[in-house]
């Protein structure tokens, strides 16, 4: 991330779980409820509905 540490940046996890997630730590930021509450599929997506091909 060419000397920008995503620790800085706005990357969080919210309840990852499954194969490959690994376990939480404080090292890996994680979104509150109320924090995951605020966001919206649009606020990231915008118009664009994913599909399968």
């Amino acid at each position: 991330m060419s000397g920008f540490s995503w620790k800085d940046d706005r990357f969080a996890e919210y309840k990852n779980t499954g194969p490959g997630s690994g376990a939480a730590s404080s090292d890996r930021p994680q979104l509150t409820e109320a924090q995951a509450a605020e966001q919206e599929v649009s606020d990231w997506l915008g118009g664009w509905v994913p599909g399968a091909s």
